[in-house]
């Protein structure tokens, strides 16, 4: 079974972008990816972060 949800340590290698990078872009409101509180940590669905990477996919073809 894959995991879903992801950790920010864990998206940080699944998008190739530095776990502080990506905490410091969610406190200023510009991290483009959704994300959920879950028992007070934050977890990124594997699927919203499949979209975004389609997205940005599309707008460079």
């Amino acid at each position: 079974m894959n995991k879903r949800l992801l950790n920010i340590k864990e998206l940080s290698d699944y998008i190739g972008k530095k776990p502080q990078t990506i905490r410091n872009e969610i406190s200023k409101g510009i991290f483009p990816i959704p994300r959920i509180k879950l028992r007070g940590a934050l977890k990124f669905d594997i699927k919203d972060v499949d979209d975004f990477i389609d997205g940005i996919k599309r707008e460079v073809n």
